[in-house]
This record gives C-alpha cells, structure tokens and sequence, in this order.
C-alpha cells in the first residue's frame, strides 16, 4: 500500500506558490469592504481590493512603458554612428 505523500512530488518552487496563494487569498478575505472613490466629479464605492488591483495595474503598465523608453535610449544599435 503507498502513501499518498509518496505520490505527490513537491518541489521548493511549489511549496512557496501554495504559501503565496494562501496569503494572497487573505489579503483579498480581508480587504473585500466597500471603499468610497472620487474621481473628479464622479464618485463610486468599490471594494478595497479592487481599487488595490487597479492601481497595481496602473503602475506596472507605466513602470513598463518608462523602462521601454530608457532601454532605447541606452542601446547601442539604436544610436546613429558618429561620422567624421
């Protein structure tokens, strides 16, 4: 007769992702209460971890477009050759 632990294979990187996923669910368990938001004239009630993940997603697309912008400034092949 086998073990059920003799099965299943866990590995480091998966043992971390388990811990991970369970703290993010209780981070997502603790912040679902409503939220009161203005934007400019506008004004809406969102649970918290909405308005976490939107400015996450906000900020990781802008953090992106600006390291973009900086590697082509950076790169030697997109310079143009000095001539003399």
């Amino acid at each position: 007769m086998t073990k059920i632990s003799d099965k299943i294979n866990l590995t480091p990187g998966m043992i971390i992702d388990i811990i991970l996923i369970a703290i993010m669910l209780i981070f997502i368990g603790q912040n679902l209460q409503a939220a009161r938001v203005r934007f400019l004239v506008f004004g809406f009630n969102l649970p918290l971890i909405i308005i976490i993940a939107i400015s996450f997603i906000i900020g990781y697309f802008t953090a992106k477009a600006f390291s973009k912008k900086n590697k082509k400034e950076e790169c030697p092949e997109n310079q143009p050759e000095k001539t003399e």
